[in-house]
C-alpha cells in the first residue's frame, strides 16, 4: 500500500482519490494514503476542527452508517446487540455516530461507524458487521476515511471489506484491507478499495476489524464508509469528481429456483435441494447479473438494471457434465419450454419468479444459454 504524509491547511475537495495540496502527480489518484493532518483551530479545549470531503452528490449506492443495524454485529464467537453500548463492550460494540474525535484530538463532524471489537475480558475476538444482500455494478468502489479514537494511542487495527459467499465464508476482497494506526498527531487513511472483482454479483459484505493485540485500544472510525457507484466510465485516470455519471436506480428482483424440478440428485435427500447459481442474462447486450441461492434457501433476490432479461440456474453435473441448467419460462409447471424474456421495468420490483424448467424430466431440448465461465457453481 502507497503511504505518504502530508500536511495542509486547505479544506479538502475530492474524496477518496487524491489530496490537493503536495501530493506527487505521479502517484495513482486512486491509492490509499495516510495523512496527517494540520487542521483549521478551534477553541484548545475541543482540539481541532476538521471538515473532511464528502461523497461525489448522487454517487452513493450503499451508505454503510445510514442503518447500521440492518446489519449483523458480531465478534467469532457470539452475535452483539445493536445498537451497542458504550458501557458494556466486553463482546464488541458497533453503532453510528454524527460527530467524533479521532486520533489526534481532531473533531469530524460528519457519519459514521465506531467499532470495537472484544475485548481482552471476552473468550472471542474480533468484530464483524454483516449487511443485508446488496448487487454490485460495474464501477462501483467502497470509499470511506479509516481512523482511531482519540485517546487510545496504541490503537493497531487490521480492518477489511470482505464479504460472504454462499456457504457463509468469509472471502477477502482485493485491495480491501488496511491496517489502521495511530500516532498522537492526527493520522487518518483514504480508504477506496475497487469492486470489480464482484461486479454483476450480489453478496453480503462484512465490515470487519481484527485488533493486532490489544483490543482495550482498538476504537476504529469508519467515516462516511460507502459504496460509491461511479459507473463504466470510472477509471483510475479520471478523478471521480470530473466523471458525467447519469444515474439509473437499480431494480430488485427475487424468486424461487425450484429445485424439485431438477434432477433428483439436486434434491431428493437434501431438501430444499442444491445450491444453485442464479444469472440474468441482458437480452440486449453482453451484460449479465448472478447470486447464488444457498442450501438452506432456494431463494433468490438481485438487484439489476432496467431492461429485458433471460433468468437462468445453475447447478453441479454428474459424470462428464460440468453443470446442469434450469431456466424461468413463465410457465408452471413447465419441463422443455422456451425460454422467457423476464421485463424489469424502472421503479418496480419484480417478484416471486420461478426457475422451473431443467429440461430433464421430459428429455426437452429447448435452448439454454452456457454458464459464464466467471460465475462458479455454489
Amino acid at each position: 500500500m502507497n503511504r505518504q504524509t502530508v500536511t495542509t491547511t486547505v479544506v479538502l475537495i475530492l474524496f477518496m482519490s487524491a489530496c490537493t495540496a503536495t501530493v506527487n502527480e505521479e502517484n495513482n489518484p486512486t491509492v490509499t494514503a495516510a495523512v496527517e493532518i494540520a487542521a483549521s483551530p478551534v477553541p484548545a479545549d475541543q482540539g481541532v476542527l476538521l471538515e473532511l470531503p464528502t461523497p461525489i452528490p448522487g454517487t452513493v449506492a450503499l451508505d454503510f452508517s445510514a442503518k447500521p443495524c440492518s446489519a449483523s454485529w458480531s465478534n467469532n464467537g457470539e452475535y452483539l446487540p445493536c445498537p451497542g453500548n458504550l458501557d458494556a463492550i466486553s463482546g464488541g460494540y458497533a453503532d453510528r455516530f454524527d460527530e467524533i474525535v479521532i486520533d489526534g484530538n481532531i473533531t469530524i463532524q460528519q457519519p459514521g461507524l465506531l467499532t470495537i471489537p472484544a475485548q481482552p475480558e471476552s473468550p472471542f475476538q474480533a468484530i464483524f458487521g454483516k449487511y443485508p444482500p446488496f448487487t454490485v455494478m460495474d464501477g462501483d468502489r467502497f470509499q470511506a476515511v479509516l481512523a482511531c479514537g482519540h485517546g487510545y494511542p496504541v490503537c493497531d487495527a487490521d480492518v477489511a471489506l470482505e464479504y460472504y459467499n454462499a456457504s457463509g465464508q468469509i472471502e477477502k476482497i482485493p485491495g480491501a484491507d488496511w491496517q489502521v494506526t495511530a500516532n498522537g498527531e492526527g493520522l487518518y487513511i483514504y480508504a477506496d478499495a475497487d469492486l470489480s472483482s464482484l461486479a454483476r454479483r450480489t453478496v453480503q459484505f462484512s465490515l470487519a476489524v481484527r485488533d493486532n493485540g490489544n483490543p482495550a485500544g482498538a476504537h476504529i472510525a469508519w467515516i462516511m464508509p460507502h459504496i460509491a457507484r461511479l459507473g463504466g466510465a470510472a477509471t483510475d485516470a479520471i478523478p471521480p469528481n470530473q466523471l458525467q455519471i447519469t444515474q439509473i436506480e437499480a431494480v430488485q428482483v427475487s424468486g424461487l429456483v425450484d429445485m424439485q424440478s431438477a434432477p433428483p440428485y439436486l434434491y431428493d435427500d437434501h431438501p430444499p435441494g442444491s445450491p444453485a447459481a442464479v444469472v440474468l442474462f441482458d437480452v440486449n447486450s453482453d451484460m449479465w447479473y448472478t447470486t447464488e441461492t444457498s442450501s438452506e434457501s432456494a431463494t433468490f433476490t438481485i438487484e439489476v438494471l432496467p431492461g429485458e432479461y433471460y433468468l437462468l440456474a445453475y447447478s453441479y453435473g454428474v459424470g462428464d457434465i460440468p453443470y446442469v441448467e434450469g431456466a424461468y419460462t413463465g410457465i408452471n409447471p413447465s419441463c422443455g419450454n422456451a425460454m422467457a424474456v423476464l421485463q424489469v421495468l424502472a421503479d418496480e420490483p419484480v417478484q416471486d419468479v420461478m426457475i422451473n424448467d431443467w429440461n430433464w424430466s421430459c428429455e426437452g431440448t429447448a435452448q439454454r444459454l452456457a454458464k459464464p465461465e466467471e460465475v462458479p457453481l455454489p
